[in-house]
């Protein structure tokens, strides 16, 4: 499996022919680096929430322009934007491949507003979380939202280490600067290994291959 980060949450997955991307959101439009003329076909489009970094509107046409056939797995609260915005293909719910829970987005209020929220597991090699570390069980990979209002990074670190999966990838983490990240990203490594999980820190638009 070949993982590539854009920016903050926004990764695309090549399973052999398969491919698709993960909340396509505003940090990653502005700062990841995109060149749509140069991902591959995409399957699926996952959209775990509606909040700007999670999905933008000029992602969500650029991509609707060039894939018109992808389908859209987005919470529920997401679709009436997502359909405005050019999106055919559109559910909530679990399709060939994927499994899909829709629960509550972590708490934010008063920081900002609640709304619902995806966790897909990819066959049982992925998980994607969105916004929540509410789970109890994680897939070979884990995509760990690390930093958030909602959250703090220990609490991202406690759970990876409850559920120590083979991999974990951090995600969400488009405000640190890289010296920050250098520091807290090897904390993460010593202490996961502990774990026999793998920590694995993807610099933007530089695909890992990942063996499972």
């Amino acid at each position: 499996m070949k993982i590539t980060k854009f920016e903050h949450s926004c990764v695309l997955v090549e399973d052999g022919q398969f491919c698709f991307l993960i909340d396509p959101g505003i940090q990653a439009w502005n700062f990841g680096g995109i060149e749509l003329s140069n991902l591959p076909k995409l399957d699926a489009v996952i959209a775990t929430h509606k909040h700007g970094d999670h999905l933008a509107k000029p992602f969500v046409e650029a991509l609707v322009g060039k894939f018109p056939d992808a389908q859209w797995i987005a919470a529920s609260d997401a679709h009436e934007a997502l359909r405005a915005y050019g999106v055919a293909k559109l559910t909530n719910e679990s399709v060939d491949g994927f499994t899909v829970t829709e629960m509550d987005h972590a708490e934010v209020e008063p920081f900002g507003n609640n709304c619902k929220n995806l966790r897909v597991d990819y066959q049982d090699k992925l998980s994607i979380v969105g916004d929540t570390l509410d789970i109890s069980a994680s897939k070979d990979i884990l995509l760990l939202p690390v930093q958030a209002p909602w959250g703090t990074t220990v609490m991202a670190l406690d759970k990876a280490l409850q559920l120590a999966p083979k991999y974990v990838i951090p995600v969400h983490d488009w405000m640190w600067n890289q010296q920050w990240k250098d520091s807290v990203y090897s904390r993460f490594a010593d202490s996961l290994s502990q774990k026999n999980t793998k920590f694995i820190v993807i610099e933007n638009n530089k695909p890992v291959d990942i063996d499972l």
